[in-house]
């Protein structure tokens, strides 16, 4: 199960659209100086409003590094592809919707199977491994669609920016070539070869199978992380495993 989130990076005259998350990784690497701390505090005009909230938090640098086994590294289950329909009958189980505009009615028939109607959390799930597509993998109509616009390669064409060949999504329709908000080049220190006025779709897959709550929840590739635990607290047999 993916939980996704739709970006269109942008830059404001004051920084990065959510300055505040950059300023603070950048600090992650290095323990800060109580300069530091005094300049952020000044920053933030504290001075003198010691009940004003800010978009900061000071944490302490963890005193040892994870160390130890990773229990998921090569959980990744080697399940072939199958045919979605055979004999003109759909063979496999539904899986993210694609079509996610507001009001759209899919047409296959899911049986009495129901999706998720609490949290993730609250269904035994965790996130297992956060990921990005270039532009949105699912389509909502006047929102991320097949019209939008962005810099580069058209919607469907093949893009070469991550060194390989890879299909441009959809994308939102805010992108204006005329405005420096979505023009203007970036040094990105983390989020590499990524573009400023691009659609990105972030994806957090969660799993009942993950290692949840343990150093070795997160995992790349996220298979590992997704398969971790076992089928069988996905509900899933071996010998049913053809998720398609």
């Amino acid at each position: 199960i993916r939980a996704s989130t739709l970006v269109m990076l942008m830059l404001e005259p004051a920084g990065v659209f959510g300055a505040a998350a950059a300023e603070s990784a950048s600090e992650s690497a290095k323990s800060m100086t109580c300069g530091d701390m005094k300049a952020m505090y000044a920053k933030h005009d504290c001075c003198g409003a010691p009940a004003k909230s800010t978009d900061m938090m000071a944490v302490p640098a963890p005193s040892t590094m994870l160390k130890g086994t990773n229990v998921c590294e090569g959980k990744k289950v080697a399940l072939e592809n199958t045919d979605c329909v055979v004999n003109n009958a759909v063979a496999v189980l539904e899986q993210a919707g694609a079509n996610i505009t507001k009001g759209y009615v899919g047409s296959l028939d899911t049986g009495s199977r129901k999706p998720i109607m609490s949290s993730y959390l609250e269904a035994g799930l965790c996130p297992v491994n956060v990921h990005w597509h270039l532009g949105a993998e699912h389509l909502s109509v006047g929102e991320f669609d097949e019209k939008g616009k962005g810099p580069g390669t058209a919607i469907g064409g093949m893009s070469r920016r991550l060194g390989g060949s890879v299909r441009q999504g959809l994308r939102c329709h805010h992108y204006d070539a005329a405005d420096s908000k979505f023009t203007t080049p970036y040094d990105w220190q983390h989020c590499v070869g990524m573009v400023v006025g691009e659609t990105y779709e972030i994806h957090w897959p969660h799993s009942a199978s993950g290692a949840c709550g343990t150093p070795n929840q997160y995992q790349t590739p996220f298979y590992d992380g997704v398969f971790c635990m076992g089928l069988e607290k996905l509900g899933i047999g071996l010998s049913s495993a053809g998720l398609g």
